[in-house]
């Protein structure tokens, strides 16, 4: 039992730093010029996106979910490369 308390308590230190580092960004985002709101906007839209993305990983990782899809940030990538571009 102690293995799985021990592994359980990696995957959420991975998960709060996952989120951790989401916060930081979108803070940073919105200390940034308000004059490119719009591309902020889109900006965090990818960091949230990513960050969920990284999160599914970490649960697929050990077993807590199935959906995960290892081709969902490349479409996500491609998507957000094409509205910068």
């Amino acid at each position: 039992m102690a293995d799985y308390e021990k592994k359980e308590s990696e995957v959420l230190e991975k998960i709060a730093k996952t989120v951790e580092k989401l916060d930081t960004t979108l803070t940073e985002l919105d200390n940034l010029d308000e004059d490119k709101n719009k591309k902020h906007e889109i900006k965090k839209w990818y960091e949230e996106k990513k960050a969920i993305h990284e999160i599914k990983h970490i649960l697929h990782e050990v077993g807590k979910y199935a959906k995960y899809d290892e081709d969902e940030m490349k479409k996500i990538d491609k998507y957000f490369e094409d509205y910068n571009g």
